[in-house]
């Protein structure tokens, strides 16, 4: 019995060597030695697989995350562990494996909307619930968590929007994250 964690691990291996516009679920199926129409009781359109594949690729991406709001250290250093791991992540897969970096890049660019502000709301809330564990035990100081969350994810996107991949080799980049979310933090931090 074909399970679609199966058909996922195939078209990434599609993914892997002919890029998004190859993946098809005929290729895909190909590679299962199975008919298309097996996969297509899975997923039944290229855009279905190709938005299968999106959402595992940022699952993988939100679970060590989710590791780090849940940890039990403070939350200032907290929050700077998750911003740190979310580069990271990102710039690992850069570095291991660039052409499947660009392929799901190019993924994304036709991932319907609905998929993207999921994925940016799971990470949203991540942050935002480690701002509320700060504000009730007396490290910060804010009056409106959801806003300072979305402060804190969009103003430092240039460390970790795939968008901004090419920058990410810049000599400085480390010391400007350091020296920028130093300076967020102050702004929230309990006097």
């Amino acid at each position: 019995m074909l399970t679609k964690e199966q058909i996922l691990d195939a078209a990434e291996e599609v993914l892997r060597r002919f890029g998004p516009r190859k993946t098809t679920v005929v290729d895909v199926a190909r590679v299962l030695n199975v008919s298309h129409g097996t996969v297509y009781r899975h997923f039944a359109s290229k855009a279905d697989l190709h938005e299968a594949i999106i959402q595992r690729w940022l699952e993988r991406v939100t679970a060590p995350l989710t590791d780090v709001t849940k940890a039990k250290s403070k939350a200032d250093k907290r929050l700077r562990s998750w911003f740190e791991t979310l580069i990271d992540i990102k710039k690992r897969k850069v570095k291991d494996a660039p052409e499947m970096f660009e392929s799901y890049v190019e993924l994304a660019k036709n991932t319907p909307e609905h998929l993207k502000f999921q994925h940016i709301g799971k990470l949203l809330q991540q942050i935002e619930s480690i701002l509320i564990e700060g504000v009730q035990d007396g490290v910060f100081a804010i009056e409106d968590t959801s806003a300072t969350a979305r402060s804190f994810f969009f103003g430092t996107v240039r460390y970790h929007h795939p968008l901004h991949a090419n920058e990410w080799g810049d000599e400085h980049i480390k010391e400007d994250f350091d020296q920028q979310f130093s300076l967020m933090l102050k702004a929230i931090a309990k006097s």
